[in-house]
């Protein structure tokens, strides 16, 4: 029998995380591009933004026919958050003319293998700046393991890419994001838990 789902969070009841969802009003529009695998994993924390930001979208899909819509988006003003080596550096480029302003951010959803493949089966995502950080920001999503060291959640990398990009608070987000992790690791066993926390 399926377990019953909270109408709201999409998670089960026993792990609703709804009490520490905060509406975030950012003013960049954020475009989540998500691989389809993602989709289907409870964990995966591009929901949690699609919950408190008001202006977030999440397209499901892998190439240029999935992600038509990014032919109507500005191109002077989108930018894509990829750490290639043409990247801009987003915290060290606050007054750098190339990336100001910035309407709408594209972030790719998935491993980092998913996320390379959409890449470069979307040749439209190659129109726009490319955007990173120099300095990358301690990983806070414990309980899903990564294998390289520069690696964070989405819900991180948007979080802290608004705070640069338009001074927004990240707290309501890292708090939704902690409140993910208490619920998701509530039930493990102690010496399980210790893996991850």
């Amino acid at each position: 029998m399926a377990r019953a789902l909270c109408e709201r969070c999409n998670f089960s009841l026993s792990t609703c995380i709804c009490n520490a969802i905060t509406c975030v009003d950012n003013q960049t529009q954020v475009v989540v591009l998500q691989h389809p695998s993602e989709a289907k994993i409870s964990k995966n924390t591009a929901q949690l933004l699609a919950l408190s930001l008001t202006r977030c979208k999440i397209i499901i899909g892998e190439n240029n026919q999935d992600f038509a819509c990014l032919q109507k988006l500005p191109l002077s003003s989108t930018v894509l958050l990829y750490p290639n080596e043409d990247a801009i550096e987003l915290d060290v480029a606050n007054d750098n003319e190339n990336v100001r302003p910035i309407t709408h951010l594209i972030v790719l959803d998935g491993t980092w293998n998913k996320a390379f493949k959409i890449l470069q089966l979307t040749p439209l995502l190659q129109q726009f700046k490319t955007v990173s950080f120099r300095q990358i920001p301690t990983n806070r999503y414990t309980i899903r393991k990564a294998p390289r060291a520069d690696s964070l959640s989405t819900l991180e990398a948007v979080a802290h890419s608004l705070s640069l990009i338009e001074a927004l608070n990240p707290a309501p987000l890292y708090d939704l994001l902690d409140e993910l992790i208490t619920k998701q690791t509530q039930h493990m066993p102690t010496h399980v838990k210790a893996r991850y926390l």
